[in-house]
């Protein structure tokens, strides 16, 4: 049988349908690997017991995908609301633990900024806890929102430049900064009309794509950077024009 043409990337499948046809549709468009996300239905660790973990690496296998990594992005606000901190605790604790079923891989969380006097106890409680649940099996946690005032390791980046774009930042330049914290790269661009995308789109496209892929492999990155479709129009022809796009860089 002849080997399947891969891309050096991974794609973010929840917006993408249900977990396992999204994953058969990655894997016929030639991505190397999958983010998976334990807060779109089908993959919620508290849902998977050892048969359905084992199946779930059956299925990774026998599709030719590597694992990226698992999304478990609870609003950031979560974590410093008392109403909510419990159970935005205990979904990051239960993807450490997937992600370490499926090999240590990172995951990437979005954790809240420092704040004043009245939140900072809560906020540092949470990164606190989480970073323990990471260190307890081994696996990173890769933040989006920069990795402010959390311990290294686990707690690294991951660079979304639609958040860098959206505050006059430069993404290459972010990469750059996180040095040796780089733990998670997204593929996705901030469109002229305001909304997430695609890269490389003609008229639209604000990311240098070259520059952002060239400082991503200046960086050392070791991981696969991740074509993140969430909230894009049309999701499965988008992510086909990142990877080309990447590519052609």
């Amino acid at each position: 049988m002849p080997q399947r043409t891969q891309s050096a990337l991974s794609v973010t499948i929840a917006p993408l349908g249900v977990p396992g046809e999204a994953m058969a549709w990655a894997s016929s468009a030639g991505l190397r690997g999958v983010q998976l996300s334990v807060t779109g239905g089908g993959l919620r660790p508290r849902d998977l017991g050892p048969s359905a973990r084992r199946d779930l690496r059956a299925m990774l296998t026998r599709l030719e995908l590597t694992p990226s990594g698992i999304d478990a992005l609870v609003p950031a606000s979560h974590f410093i609301d008392p109403a909510t901190a419990e159970r935005a605790v205990d979904a990051v604790q239960g993807a450490c633990e997937l992600a370490a079923d499926l090999g240590r891989v990172p995951v990437t969380v979005q954790l809240p900024a420092a704040g004043d006097e009245t939140t900072a106890a809560r906020r540092d409680a949470a990164v606190a806890l989480v970073a323990a649940a990471a260190d307890r099996v081994g696996v990173t946690l890769a933040d989006l929102g920069g990795g402010a005032m959390a311990p290294w390791p686990p707690v690294g980046i991951a660079v979304d430049p639609v958040a860098v774009l959206g505050d006059g930042g430069d993404p290459s330049a972010a990469v750059a900064r996180a040095g040796a914290r780089l733990t998670g790269v997204r593929v996705v661009d901030l469109l002229r009309s305001g909304m997430r995308g695609p890269v490389g789109v003609s008229g639209e496209s604000r990311l240098d794509v070259l520059a952002y892929r060239v400082a991503v492999g200046v960086a050392g990155y070791r991981g696969l950077p991740v074509v993140d479709c969430r909230q894009w129009n049309d999701p499965r022809a988008g992510v086909l024009g990142s990877v080309a796009a990447w590519q052609q860089a």
